[in-house]
């Protein structure tokens, strides 16, 4: 399927494999778009081609239940080409509560570029455009799961600071409404 939506539309496509934090045999697939009526335009594009109905036709007998997607607006960060294969994406997920968006924000984006300090690699914020409303995001992008265990060790292991920062986040996010997940690129 990424290989043909690659092919017959102006989305570019990577499929990612769940390692921890989702149901065993989750797959997702991510694209950037400039806009909504760019990733409209695309996927019409792709709805009018009997080929990718066929497709999606055929896989209805793979997954037991419909899909889920969100879409995100980036707040901090800048999309890149989509990752190599091999690539581990750690996502962390809450919900904030909707009248302390403002203070959640202020507080996402610090955490956010004090990972980046630690870490040594990007870390993009997004907000949830449609899906969980008040969903926040942070999405780090490592070269294998190598790369991924030195900037975790580096953000969590190696900072004293980051349990006081994290601390700053009561009150501004749903209880319990974290979730930490890893996902693999492979195609």
């Amino acid at each position: 399927m990424t290989s043909y939506v690659n092919a017959n539309s102006d989305l570019q496509t990577a499929c990612w494999s769940a390692t921890f934090g989702y149901p065993l045999g989750t797959v997702a697939w991510s694209a950037i778009v400039e806009s909504q009526a760019a990733l409209a335009a695309g996927t019409a594009s792709l709805l009018a081609q009997g080929g990718y109905l066929d497709r999606v036709e055929s896989a209805q007998e793979l997954a037991p239940t419909p899909g889920y997607d969100v879409l995100r607006q980036l707040v901090h960060g800048a999309p890149g080409e989509p990752p190599a294969l091999g690539a581990i994406a750690n996502i962390t997920t809450a919900t904030a509560v909707v009248d302390r968006m403002e203070q959640a924000m202020a507080w996402a984006l610090e955490i956010t570029v004090h990972a980046e300090e630690k870490i040594g690699q990007p870390v993009s914020l997004f907000t949830d455009v449609f899906g969980t409303m008040g969903g926040v995001a942070w999405i780090t992008i490592a070269a294998d799961a190598a790369a991924a265990d030195a900037a975790a060790q580096a953000a969590l292991g190696a900072d004293p600071t980051y349990p006081k920062l994290i601390s700053g986040s009561k009150d501004l996010f749903i209880p319990g409404s974290g979730h930490v997940s890893q996902l693999t690129r492979f195609a």
